[in-house]
């Protein structure tokens, strides 16, 4: 019985793999050029090595239904430019070269086969992966709407594929598109766009988004992922939807992206009236890098090699960001004098940061220098108030704001920040205050642990954060997103996307052990201790003035020797 069983699990084990290897060898058919010629059925998808410095392949569909509305013909590489076009000289209105390169095919009433001619100017050869997506009329003749049909902004006359712009300053990507029309029957003239009552405005796009893993992956692996975002059955299936799209919107999204998290984003356009038929654009993939630019929006080979750029400054203050943290969160309280320099450099430091980004134009390097040098002022300042003055209430009230802006631009990084209405400045800038003003209400009644809670979160955060930098997550953008929100102008209209991998959860994991631990050690080493200690001046100018009075008293013996009956007059005259 035991052998049967094992026999069957075997069995299983290798029918299983070998589908599996079979379903991926079906789907990413390796084609085969035949007198320069690929044949490529519909919805079917092939991976094929174009030369280098060729011009003469031609991409067929053959037999072409008559029920066939447009195809949607895709092709697509890992991160270097081909060409492709639908007639076979080249030219502005067909032609498109870029790493996705999406073209619109709208057949005549009586042509039964699609040809794409594609060509490149590489010196090597390049994989890329080809699709062609049909759409026929559905029921009730019900028609899907061509994606970029109604294209005004891009060169090609028709163009359903995406277009993204990257800034590296501040790491937001813009993806832009151009309107899609309604559907029409084969043969006929397609309906007017620029008209004021065009049936195009009634269309809808769903924004979608899917992220890669984070480690460099392969080509076979891209081609796998951008294969989930091409249909919009897959679309819907595999991506997170981010905004829709209604006519009155502007053709762009803007959204804060993280360098070196490869995301890949599409479009579903529907057309509402037609018994809300779907039709699918072309997706781009895009690894947030600053691209050398080869003829325009995402006609671009990819010069960042897939990976983070290594700063070196970056380096060292994460890794002095790691080590203060340490210190803070587990002996930030006991060493009060480094505790209220920690806390008074916060504010000074990203107070002063904001002015510079924002009323500026220094380099990287000087306004980190600036923000640093700040932070310290700041810093000393805070402390050498409290050396002096020892006033509690001040100091306990700003450490409690200081730990509320953490808390508040934690809760903004999680999907309640992702909300549409914090696009507008003002009820993002009170949400964010009100989660401030959380610690001081609850905390503010118990010093001792609004000190010791205080340093164990922004210790620990501190830490984390220097691990999620090392390790490609991205939690270190908790502080700095809400930092370029108020420093960067437009930063407000992008969407917050965040791309959580299995690091940023192991990372999210261990924040609150870290609290929990620092919290405990800080109780252990201050028990029995003040909440806080006494202001310094005040108990040195204490001491100094017994001494003071006693040496007066040595001076004026016959101060010492007067009493109640004593005359005041021969006092006052002593």
């Amino acid at each position: 019985m035991k052998t049967k069983w094992c026999c069957w699990w075997l069995s299983t084990a290798l029918i299983t793999i070998y589908l599996q290897c079979g379903g991926v060898t079906s789907q990413n058919a390796t084609c085969i050029l035949v007198d320069d010629e690929i044949d490529l059925p519909f919805s079917e998808h092939k991976i094929c090595h174009i030369p280098g410095n060729t011009s003469g392949i031609t991409v067929v569909v053959k037999n072409v239904s008559m029920a066939t509305q447009f195809a949607t013909f895709q092709m697509h590489t890992r991160d270097k430019s081909l060409t492709g076009s639908l007639t076979r000289a080249p030219s502005t209105g067909t032609t498109m070269s870029s790493r996705s390169v999406g073209l619109d095919w709208i057949p005549t009433y009586a042509q039964d086969t699609m040809k794409v001619y594609v060509s490149s100017e590489l010196k090597d050869g390049v994989p890329a992966l080809f699709t062609a997506l049909p759409y026929d009329a559905g029921v009730n003749n019900s028609l899907a709407p061509v994606p970029g049909g109604c294209n005004q902004v891009f060169m090609l006359e028709d163009d359903p594929t995406l277009h993204i712009n990257y800034d590296p300053g501040y790491q937001i990507t813009t993806v832009l598109f151009a309107a899609a029309n309604v559907g029409y029957p084969r043969g006929e003239f397609e309906p007017v766009c620029d008209v004021a009552d065009s049936p195009r405005y009634r269309l809808e796009y769903d924004f979608y988004v899917r992220f890669l893993p984070l480690t460099d992956p392969s080509t076979s692996e891209v081609f796998t992922e951008l294969k989930r975002m091409m249909t919009v059955e897959e679309i819907e299936k595999y991506g997170k939807k981010i905004k829709t799209f209604k006519h009155k919107d502007k053709p762009l999204i803007t959204l804060m992206t993280y360098e070196g998290h490869g995301s890949i984003y599409n479009i579903i356009v529907k057309d509402p009236m037609s018994l809300h038929r779907k039709a699918a654009y072309v997706p781009v993939l895009s690894y947030a890098c600053n691209m050398t630019p080869h003829h325009g929006y995402n006609n671009t080979d990819m010069h960042c090699q897939l990976s983070v750029t290594v700063d070196k400054g970056t380096i060292l203050v994460y890794t002095f960001a790691a080590l203060a943290g340490f210190v803070i969160c587990y002996f930030g309280h006991r060493l009060f004098f480094l505790e209220l320099f920690f806390f008074g450099a916060l504010p000074f430091g990203f107070g002063f940061h904001m002015v510079f980004v924002a009323n500026t134009s220094l380099s990287h390097i000087a306004i980190s220098v600036l923000t640093a040098l700040f932070g310290t002022i700041g810093g000393c300042a805070f402390m050498g108030s409290y050396w002096f003055f020892g006033r509690e209430m001040p100091t306990m009230l700003l450490i409690a704001l200081d730990t509320g802006l953490l808390f508040s631009t934690t809760l903004f990084f999680t999907p309640f920040g992702a909300l549409d209405v914090w696009h507008t400045t003002a009820a993002y800038g009170l949400t964010l205050m009100c989660g401030i003003l959380i610690v001081p209400v609850v905390l503010i009644l118990f010093p001792k642990w609004l000190f010791i809670l205080s340093s164990a979160f922004w210790g620990s955060y501190m830490i984390i954060a220097s691990f999620s930098y090392f390790l490609g997550g991205i939690l270190q953008f908790i502080i700095i997103n809400v930092v370029r929100r108020a420093s960067v102008p437009g930063y407000e209209a992008a969407y917050l996307v965040t791309p959580f991998r299995v690091i940023d959860y192991t990372l999210v994991a261990m924040w609150p052990l870290l609290v929990l631990t620092g919290t405990l050690i800080q109780r252990k080493l201050v028990e029995g201790r003040p909440v806080m200690p006494p202001c310094p001046y005040k108990v040195r100018k204490n001491k100094r003035r017994p001494s003071s009075d006693e040496h007066n008293a040595n001076t004026s013996p016959r101060r010492l020797e007067a009493n109640e009956n004593s005359s005041l007059l021969d006092n006052v005259i002593n």
